[in-house]
């Protein structure tokens, strides 16, 4: 059913203050008593649960994206731009984990109203669902320090590797096309081998059971200056792409809200101060603010 938005007034938007940050809530538990004025409604009837903003997400331990702390509470600086948008809608959020391949399935099947999950935008998914962009990715390949693999990145070099990545992600699919090309060339095809977890491929990696890890390249980085042992990034990040938050076809009225949502949580900062929590200013939305 399409939803109703109704847009507040404009010196709302004005009236945003900083976004608390440290707190983090359980899947279904409000963040923090509200802070920031809502820019927009939405029909509490077009909802799946009223006064609920409800994402699809994925634990793949993936921080500083997404993941889950002691507690099992899930964290992240999306979890946090999650929250805010959610907030500025006048809506508490709630979080409902799925593996990442059902993300897309989930939402069409209104499991949820919106996907919040390292979900990269491409033309494919663009056709199944409108996207509101608010970050930035790239792929990197990680070796284990000290291996004699001589993998050098994502090319050629693959070639009869043993190599992991999550599925359903565009790591798996840049992996797939280069076994493709190594086949082409005559050489041994990638062994490539997936999870639903980077911890698992992380793991697995400084264990010496695979030649190579792929994954974000943000994220590999994380995993690096938090002193997971034995982990090294090779060549250059490639495949650039953008992150964005999913809405259903029909739902253009909830787009539209997530997008001033983002837009205020831009124009008051706490976009930024999300970021730069999580060691992710590089990876800000360029043509935002």
């Amino acid at each position: 059913m399409p939803i109703k938005l109704h847009v507040l007034a404009a010196a709302t938007l004005s009236a945003a203050v900083a976004l608390t940050l440290s707190g983090c809530a359980t899947d279904s538990a409000p963040t923090t008593a509200s802070t920031v004025a809502p820019v927009a409604t939405v029909e509490p009837s077009a909802l799946r649960s009223p006064g609920t903003l409800t994402y699809c997400t994925t634990n793949l331990g993936s921080p500083p994206n997404i993941s889950t702390d002691a507690s099992g509470a899930l964290v992240g600086s999306e979890i946090d731009m999650a929250k805010g948008i959610a907030e500025r809608l006048g809506l508490k959020p709630d979080f409902v984990t799925v593996d990442f391949a059902a993300l897309i399935p989930s939402l069409q099947a209104s499991q949820c109203d919106a996907i919040m999950a390292t979900l990269y935008i491409k033309p494919a998914r663009e056709e199944v669902v409108d996207f509101v962009p608010y970050l930035t990715s790239a792929v990197g390949v990680a070796v284990k320090d000290g291996s004699n693999t001589g993998v050098t990145g994502l090319d050629d070099s693959l070639c009869g590797k043993k190599v992991m990545v999550t599925v359903g992600t565009t790591a798996q699919s840049l992996a797939e096309d280069q076994s493709t090309k190594c086949s082409g060339e005559g050489k041994q095809t990638v062994d490539i081998s997936t999870n639903n977890q980077a911890t698992i491929g992380f793991q697995q990696l400084a264990n010496g059971q695979i030649d190579a890890y792929i994954d974000a390249a943000e994220l590999i980085g994380y995993y690096q200056k938090q002193g997971t042992a034995g982990i090294s990034i090779v060549g250059e990040p490639t495949s650039p792409a953008t992150i964005g938050a999913a809405t259903r076809k029909d739902d253009k009225a909830l787009h539209d809200g997530i997008q001033l949502a983002f837009t205020d949580m831009v124009a008051s900062g706490d976009y930024a101060k999300i970021l730069d929590t999580w060691g992710q200013s590089s990876v800000a939305l360029k043509t935002q603010g």
